[in-house]
């Protein structure tokens, strides 16, 4: 009786499909971005505090970090148009993408003039030199101002072209452009550093350099001949784009903003209510617990438009099995990961700042719970943006926001910051975590019902 040969092991790339490919593709890239992010700025930092001094140092390193308002200022736009554009994508609808990409880019355009006239205002009108701690002519800190002020109001609609490559399931070049203006940016401060530079020229090679990459990046785009389009649509089906844009970019930006709320109050309340000390331990251990949802960021960035375009192609299979995948590998990750930092905080703290912290283990189990909870919101999250129920999320984040705060506050004036990581846990279980329970087939049958 003959023999039936066993078939040989798929491979993983053949188990895990084109779209899984193209997720790890661009999670590597990602990946090469953070960390070349990372190396500007902890292999930048003795470089300046030298050429700069402790004083201007302090000021050089608060300026840089505003570069992040530009995330928050497009307004959701770029979300907003990545998800059209991956949904367009799928249909391979080539003139709808290409006039996705025009009126969002109009859109970002028209923010960042609106923006102008209030960068202005700002840079004239704030005492920079005392908000900075600066010492001396008042022009080194206006200047330095300027310059950080004007590199958020260009980065919004140059920023646009890395949502543009993931939606069309590009990521690996858009994070292949920021990992070269992160490297560029940090030979140029070490360069200016021991050339010792003013506080202004080192500010600009800081927040600047990666403008280039990002203007590279926009002209590749323009550049490409596959979104060279001719056609004419009328006025009204150009309203229709920009209302849709303008709509889930609106819905991004307060769901931006309930996060922010919910997740910064941590360290003002702090150094109100318990002082710098207490603040910078909280701060310590709060920023090495952030190694976790870090890592698990190289699959969530890739992970949405792909979503998006699997929709679009109406691929429930792949969804649904993706999304339990990517929720069990998250909790999983996140356990492991939260548990290690946990148990071994001592030896981790003493090799990091070199010298030993007391922490309540009560505090370290409540961030790595936290870890694993939040792991699996943003993999649901990740799932519920690309499928845009806003609606849903705005409710849940909201509500969210306000017990989380309010619970913050009652715990670090009257308990102390012990149990502070316990609030967000107890507070996210309350508003997201039971309302998802509740609706989840509310929400999936709306979701699969949908035409995107």
């Amino acid at each position: 009786m003959a023999t039936v040969p066993t078939p040989p092991p798929r491979r993983f790339s053949t188990r895990i499909g084109s779209r899984g490919r193209r997720i790890v593709h661009t999670g590597m890239w990602s990946l090469i971005a953070k960390i070349c992010a990372a190396g500007n700025l902890f292999i930048s930092v003795p470089f300046v505090l030298r050429a700069l001094g402790p004083d201007q140092f302090g000021a050089w390193a608060t300026l840089v970090s505003l570069v992040t308002l530009a995330g928050f200022l497009d307004f959701g736009f770029g979300n907003g148009a990545m998800n059209l554009i991956a949904a367009a994508h799928a249909r391979q609808s080539r003139e709808q993408v290409t006039v996705i990409l025009q009126e969002s880019r109009r859109a970002l355009l028209y923010v960042g003039l609106c923006l102008v006239p209030i960068a202005v205002l700002a840079v004239l009108v704030i005492p920079w030199n005392h908000m900075l701690g600066i010492s001396g002519a008042v022009a080194k800190g206006r200047t330095a101002a300027a310059i950080v002020l004007f590199s958020v109001v260009i980065a919004i609609p140059l920023n646009l072209a890395n949502r543009i490559q993931l939606g069309l399931g590009r990521g690996d070049r858009a994070f292949r452009w920021q990992a070269v203006g992160q490297l560029a940016a940090l030979i140029s401060v070490v360069a200016l550093a021991n050339a010792h530079a003013s506080l202004a020229v080192l500010t600009a090679a800081s927040v600047s350099t990666p403008l280039l990459a990002s203007l590279a990046n926009t002209y590749g785009l323009a550049r490409d001949p596959n979104l060279a389009s001719t056609i004419q649509l009328a006025v009204g089906d150009r309203s229709a784009i920009n209302r849709k844009i303008r709509r889930e970019g609106s819905m991004f930006f307060v769901l931006q903003l309930a996060a922010a709320l919910a997740f910064s109050a941590d360290l003002p309340l702090i150094s109100i209510f318990r002082g710098a000390d207490e603040a910078g331990t909280y701060a310590i251990v709060q920023r090495l617990f952030s190694v976790v949802p870090l890592a698990l960021s190289l699959i969530w960035a890739p992970l949405w438009p792909t979503y998006r375009q699997a929709l679009a192609a109406r691929d429930r299979t792949w969804v649904m099995l993706t999304l339990r995948r990517s929720l069990a590998f998250a909790v999983t990750f996140a356990a492991a990961g939260a548990t290690i930092l946990a148990l071994g905080f001592d030896k981790i703290i003493g090799l990091w700042v070199h010298h030993p912290m007391v922490v309540a283990g009560i505090m370290l189990a409540g961030f790595a719970c936290w870890c694993v909870l939040e792991a699996a919101g943003t993999a649901v999250a990740t799932f519920l943006n690309a499928a845009s129920v806003m609606r849903y999320q705005l409710v849940t984040s909201c509500v969210f926001a306000v017990l989380c705060v309010s619970g913050k506050v009652w715990v670090v004036a009257h308990v102390g910051i012990v149990c502070l990581p316990w609030v967000t846990v107890a507070t996210y279980c309350l508003a997201n975590i039971l309302p998802l329970l509740w609706f989840r087939q509310q929400i999936f049958s709306g979701v699969f019902a949908r035409k995107y």
